[in-house]
């Protein structure tokens, strides 16, 4: 798993390195693509022709519940068959749907990344908060370019420290974190051009790395140590203008991308 990250890390670098530091055309491209790759994967992991005739049929039962509530019993009827006709669509559509998982959890966080964060800038301040199991301690050390201004806090009611860390010169930082006679490292970004990828944290596990950081490596099993976390600040992507949160603009976009392709591509949904 960890080497499938790596390589949509890598993939990602090298779609971003165009766009500089355009977040929002980036965006734009993304979602495109995205919406091929949707688009095509439906075609290609669906019986088109069943499909058609299960949606053509769903709309005739659709059409027929509007016209005809003469009694109970026809509405009843008609219901039903317009329920039945409804799961025999989506029973088609499903493995559709379920090859669309493995891109999507590969994009996703690799988009969040990239487009819900951004590096510091030289004189801001993070938080860095260590969940630690049970009453464990850790004691935290800033290389070159960051200094610690205050911590830890500990949140007993959360097994969390927390510091407060500034950065006075553009760069990759390390933060080295030591727990129970282990030394752990975080990448601070600051300063930083472009779209790079953002860790703003290490996890334990493969699962709470896929979903939250895709760039940062595991933490060790069985560690004091269960999480280690920077507060980035978010990054503003405009469209238009227009400032959303990126999932929204890429949900939208993307299947815009996607319905826009259906006809060239031959695509029956």
């Amino acid at each position: 798993m960890t080497a499938l990250l790596g390589a949509a890390t890598a993939v990602g670098d090298l779609l971003a390195a165009p766009f500089g530091g355009h977040a929002g055309w980036a965006l734009v491209v993304w979602s495109a693509l995205f919406g091929l790759v949707a688009i095509v994967l439906f075609k290609l992991a669906t019986p088109q022709d069943r499909l058609a005739a299960a949606r053509d049929r769903l709309i005739g039962r659709l059409l027929e519940a509007a016209l005809f509530q003469t009694s109970l019993r026809t509405i009843a009827r008609v219901q039903g068959a317009v329920l039945v006709a409804n799961l025999r669509y989506l029973v088609l559509a499903l493995p559709a749907i379920a090859a669309l998982v493995i891109p999507l959890a590969l994009v996703l966080p690799q988009l969040e990344s990239r487009l819900g964060r951004q590096p510091l800038a030289v004189g801001e301040a993070v938080l860095v908060t260590a969940e630690m199991d049970g009453r464990a301690d850790a004691t935290l050390e800033a290389g070159t370019g960051l200094v610690i201004e205050a911590g830890p806090v500990r949140d007993a009611a959360r097994g969390e420290l927390v510091w407060r860390v500034r950065a006075e010169d553009a760069g990759r930082h390390e933060l080295r974190l030591l727990s129970d006679g282990r030394d752990h490292t975080l990448t601070v970004p600051v300063g930083l051009g472009g779209l790079p990828a953002i860790a703003a944290g290490r996890h334990q596990g493969w699962l709470d790395q896929l979903l939250f950081d895709p760039t940062a490596r595991t933490l060790p099993a069985g560690a004091a140590l269960r999480s280690i976390t920077l507060d980035l600040p978010g990054r503003e992507v405009r469209i238009l203008g227009l400032a959303l949160p990126w999932i929204v603009s890429f949900t939208i976009l993307s299947l815009a991308a996607g319905l826009l392709l259906k006809k060239p591509l031959r695509v029956e949904i």
